[in-house]
């Protein structure tokens, strides 16, 4: 290859890796993607609520208990898919964002600890819905505490302080 072509020859490769890359970058609608996980960890938030209301014998219906305890559990499965980097302070920002999130720098900073708090809740939320399943009312409380405590925990690392 002669020396003349050589020298527009990269750049035109550089740009054409960013012409054809562009259309992947617009396709992040980071808005999008913090209001879904908001709406998720709210829907999660909200199984744990009624379960919690059922396991303090608050409410009548522990027929209903099974669907709360499965819901949670798939729910807590998706954890590790809701925080991409790019919908993370400062990543959001510079992303576009005009959507506040409480998620924490932290997720991305301590990528290996967020896994693990991830996990626990996973690990947390299958087993109550197998002491749910088995009818085990003696096991119950201590089930659904562990439940609380992988929430309590994730959230102390990771999530703004609420006021």
């Amino acid at each position: 290859m002669d020396k003349g072509r050589a020298k527009w020859l990269l750049p035109a490769l550089a740009l054409t890796a960013v012409l054809a890359a562009s259309p992947l970058i617009a396709q992040i609608n980071v808005d999008g993607v913090i209001k879904y996980r908001q709406n998720v960890m709210k829907a999660l938030a909200g199984h744990v609520g009624a379960a919690d209301r059922l396991v303090r014998g608050q409410v009548p219906l522990m027929d209903q208990l099974e669907l709360h305890a499965r819901a949670a559990r798939e729910i807590a499965h998706t954890l590790p898919t809701l925080f991409p980097a790019e919908s993370i302070p400062p990543e959001a920002e510079f992303n576009g964002a005009t959507v506040s999130t409480d998620a924490l720098q932290a997720i991305a900073d301590k990528p290996q600890a967020f896994k693990q708090a991830a996990q626990d809740a996973i690990e947390a939320t299958d087993a109550f819905l197998k002491v749910v399943q088995a009818g085990d009312k003696k096991a119950l409380p201590a089930a659904f505490k562990r439940v609380g405590e992988a929430c309590k925990a994730c959230h102390k690392d990771f999530r703004k302080d609420q006021e």
